[in-house]
Parts: structure tokens; sequence; C-alpha cells
């Protein structure tokens, strides 16, 4: 059996945390997974909130006591359908506009909704271990990318996974939707970030780095169950 065959799958959900359905964030976002094209036994799917009605936490603490079933949250909303999805992948991608200096209020609302994850009488912990790879689209420079994916990097470490960083770049994928990021346009070509080449590299490694640290995680973790079997 060739060493290809025995790689663990891996499973990524991406989501795209922008209100444009077809925009920079969502071609920074499909450009870093078709990065993985040439990597066998990954598994993608791709999650657009602008297509979704996700509700903002309320801090009811309802997940602290209530939770049973597949019940998660005390909202009713798409992220009935979400939460299944994050908690079977290996790798959570999260990618935003900057706006303000931080994250969108699209994925704020959806990783307050996580709340679960540290919380939940059922669910804490089952973000543990999971890779986690931040990705960002500015318009220009020094709008705050950097404090972006720090932001996103302070969720994936309260519930406990593992942030990929990627060989090019620190904090993860972070792209210009103008020419160089001085706010310049190109005609009417509404896709700048893919001129953004460092950018869209950064994205792409991030991706590729979250695969191979599932892959470790995984294939650790089959060992330790193996050393824990009699």
């Amino acid at each position: 059996m060739s060493t290809v065959d025995t790689l663990p799958e891996v499973s990524i959900l991406g989501v795209c945390g922008s209100p444009v359905r077809e925009g920079n964030v969502a071609a920074l976002l499909e450009a870093a997974l078709r990065g993985l094209d040439g990597i066998p036994g990954v598994n993608r799917e791709v999650l657009h909130l602008a297509d979704l009605r996700v509700e903002d936490c309320v801090h009811c603490n309802w997940c602290l006591r209530n939770q049973e079933g597949g019940r998660r949250c005390s909202r009713k909303d798409d992220m009935e359908q979400v939460y299944p999805r994050v908690e079977s992948c290996d790798v959570l991608l999260l990618a935003t506009p900057v706006y303000f200096g931080r994250l969108s209020g699209h994925l704020a609302a959806f990783i307050d909704r996580m709340r679960i994850y540290v919380h939940g009488t059922l669910t804490a912990g089952r973000l543990r271990n999971k890779v986690g790879g931040a990705l960002a689209v500015a318009w220009f420079r020094m709008a705050g990318l950097e404090m972006t994916l720090l932001t996103v990097h302070q969720f994936f470490h309260a519930v406990n996974m593992v942030i990929a960083s990627p060989d090019l770049g620190l904090q993860g994928g972070a792209a210009f939707s103008s020419l160089e990021g001085t706010g310049r346009r190109a005609g009417d070509d509404r896709k700048l970030v893919l001129r953004d080449h460092l950018g869209v590299a950064s994205a792409v490694s991030t991706a590729q780095r979250a695969v191979e640290l599932a892959r470790l995680l995984k294939a650790g973790g089959e060992a330790l169950s193996g050393e824990a079997r009699p």
C-alpha cells in the first residue's frame, strides 16, 4: 500500500463571511481551496453567510443547561444546519472582509454562535484539536488586515483549535481588493483580489498548512487510539 493510500482523508469547511455573494472574499476563499486540487483525499464544502440567516447570540445561557438530542442553541435559524457541518469537518477555514479594522458583522455573528462549543452541556469541547485557518481581504493597506486575522484566531484559541500559520505570511491569508492595496481600481474588474498574487499565495499556503496539520493530528490520534487498545 502506498503512502498516499494511507493518508487520512481531510474535510474542509470554508465559510465566506462577506455579505457579498460573489465578491473578493469569496474569490480568495475559492482560490485557497483550488490550491488543494493536487492533494489527494481532501473534501471541500463552502458556506456563504450571505445566503444564510444567522441571528446574534443573545447570551441567554440556554446552551449551558438545556441542550438535548440534536438541538444545540435556543435560536432557530440556519445555524441548526451549520452546526453539524462544523462538527464533522477537520478544518474550518474562515474568510472575511476587513470593515473598520475588524471582521465583518456576518462572521462576527457566526463566531458568537460558536459559544456552544465552550459552554454547551453536550457540545463543549467538540472543536478541540480541529484546525482553523483565517483569510481576510482589505481594500487598502494599513486598514486592519492583521487585527482582523488575530480576531479570528482569538475564536480558534477559545475553542482549543489548532491554528494553521502559512509559509507565506504570519497570521493567515491576507490580500487586497484594490491594485497593490492603494485603493485604485482597474476598469470593471470586480475581483482585483485575484491580482494580488502574494495575497492569493498566502491564502493557498494557509489552506495547505491546515490540511498538513489536520493529517498529522488525525494520524496521531489514530496511533494513540491504537496504543490504548488492549
